[in-house]
């Protein structure tokens, strides 16, 4: 019998069968959807302790999925430094002394701050090193950019970790002035080396981290992550930090755990480990090898095959030479580890393309292999991904972001953009996501950018290349079944369909059948996890 009952409501199980539009009610039992129908016949399976929700005409979807975020980051953004939203220098110097004095950081301790834009500054200049040291000489400091791929450190933070102008990466740069001195800007892999030699947190914090950032993506009705976690902490923490909150009972979302193994040394001790993808439990898993292969467009970083129209002669970054991608992605398909490449610009898209190409002829596995954001390209490449089985995971709020940038930066280019639609159309498996914290965790707010591709306010009003917005059914599908898919769980969840996993959100309104520009103004009212509410909003008025 069951424990817990929606009935009276909307219900988009997601499923094929068009006779989904008769449903209005779900039986769950323990964790799993136990039947769906109508209020009648689910009723009648009620016993004396079922819960009983009534949904008064609110609409049931199933847990919504973010196929890329960074969910400990964000959980340790909460208490970093916010730079969100500084619209100046000054007011990033002001927010970061009123950071260090309100929360009394001792002399010598880090200061990590994250989330500002400096395109979105009164003069749109990177912060440099004189910025940082203005807001604290005594403490060692760094800030990122928004994006994550860009920074900016104090002297003492330098001399802490113990670059200098000197100091160089492939696939990296530390930017220095015309007299040869840093200029306090990272960019890329001499980013990620400088906060590898910043003390990480133990177990325990990052458990909380973890813990706080699950109840922040439960308000939004997400039930399953694909998250890279390793900027965050080492892997055998983290490893260790999860599996402790699943023991314990305190791990409110599913994790597909993306694996950050940048060089063939490091992918090498990792498999090593044993572990392979989709190992661990329906709360936890093993999921892809991360690869980074270049920046953003906000960075000018995104590695392009032709230069940035606003500033010639860049061409972004390149993190890989095509060889050692090659050999990275080859030696995890062997293994059996799927690999999601973080591309942006074309020339990344098409490295990511070549490197699965080739793993595919020498091992013919299909591991679902997929391209992360794969915000810019032709339909060369577009065809290529979807001859080769390579998937996409978009992000739609960075059309939103992105778009006071795209048409200075990339001219004639510019409609290789976000091209949603044409990838769906070209059969490419697809997901849909946050990025965050770069952008809000809110699926709602991804389906509304992805149907209607306007801000309402800059932006054209029927949406920049129309012909690229997404149906509102296309964009849930892609939140829902889109993710189960790319983590080879699509009979498991992204579903309401019996035997599958208890995952639902409560919508308080009808999602595929509102008026498009009022799909943001829905809120999500109920989080359900393996049949248990783990978010609720306060009850309204009716």
């Amino acid at each position: 019998m069951a424990d817990l009952i929606f009935y009276n409501g909307i219900v988009h199980t997601m499923a094929d069968d068009a006779a989904e539009t008769k449903v209005s009610a779900v039986a769950i039992s323990g964790n799993l959807i136990q039947a769906v129908g109508d209020d009648e016949e689910i009723l009648n399976l009620a016993e004396e302790n079922c819960r009983m929700v009534d949904l008064h005409g609110r609409c049931l979807v199933p847990g919504f999925q973010d196929s890329h975020c960074h969910l400990l980051l964000t959980g340790q953004s909460f208490r970093n430094l916010d730079l969100r939203g500084v619209r100046s220098v000054q007011e990033l110097v002001e927010a970061g002394r009123a950071y260090i004095k309100e929360h009394q950081v001792p002399e010598g301790a880090w200061v990590l701050g994250d989330g500002f834009d400096h395109n979105r500054f009164s003069e749109p200049v990177l912060p440099d090193i004189r910025v940082v040291d203005a807001i604290s000489t005594c403490h060692p400091i760094l800030i990122q950019r928004v994006c994550g791929h860009v920074g900016t450190a104090n002297t003492m933070a330098f001399q802490r970790v113990g670059f200098d102008a000197h100091t160089s990466f492939s696939g990296g740069v530390i930017d220095l002035d015309g007299q040869g001195e840093i200029t306090g800007v990272l960019r890329e892999v001499a980013l990620d080396q400088f906060k590898m030699r910043i003390p990480k947190p133990g177990v325990a914090a990052l458990k909380e981290a973890i813990v706080d950032a699950a109840r922040h993506v439960n308000q939004y009705g997400v039930t399953s992550v694909h998250t890279d976690d390793l900027e965050g902490g080492a892997l055998e923490d983290i490893l260790c930090a999860y599996r402790q909150l699943e023991q314990e009972g305190r791990l409110n979302v599913r994790v597909w755990e993306e694996v950050q193994a940048a060089r063939p040394e490091v992918l090498k001790r990792f498999l090593d480990r044993g572990l392979r993808t989709g190992d661990g439990s329906d709360y936890f898993k093993i999921g892809n090898i991360k690869l980074i292969l270049d920046g953003s467009l906000g960075a000018r970083t995104a590695s392009l095959r032709e230069e940035y129209g606003d500033d010639p002669g860049n061409r972004g970054i390149a993190v890989y030479a095509q060889p050692e991608l090659d050999e990275v992605v080859l030696t995890a398909h062997k293994a059996g580890m799927q690999v999601a490449c973080h591309a942006i610009g074309d020339r990344a898209v098409e490295q990511s393309v070549t490197a699965f190409e080739q793993a595919y002829r020498s091992d013919g596995k299909d591991l679902r292999n997929r391209v992360v954001h794969c915000q810019f390209v032709d339909n060369v490449l577009i065809r290529r991904m979807a001859d080769s089985r390579i998937g996409a995971d978009i992000q739609p709020g960075f059309a939103i972001s992105d778009y006071p940038l795209a048409a200075s930066r990339l001219e004639e280019r510019e409609p290789w953009g976000y091209r949603w639609k044409s990838l769906l159309k070209s059969g490419i498996h697809m997901g849909a996501g946050s990025d965050g914290p770069v952008e809000s965790y809110s699926p709602v707010s991804g389906i509304h950018d992805a149907v209607n591709r306007t801000d309402g306010e800059m932006m054209p009003e029927d949406g920049w290349h129309p012909e690229e917005k997404l149906t509102a059914r296309e964009a849930l599908y892609l939140y829902t079944r889109g993710g189960s898919y790319l983590s080879f769980e699509e009979d498991r969840k992204g579903q309401i369909q019996p035997g599958f996993l208890a995952d639902l959100a409560v919508l308080s309104e009808d999602i595929l059948n509102v008026p498009p520009e009022k799909i943001r103004d829905i809120q999500v009212e109920m989080t359900v996890l393996g049949g248990k509410a783990v978010y609720e909003k306060e009850k309204r008025q009716r």
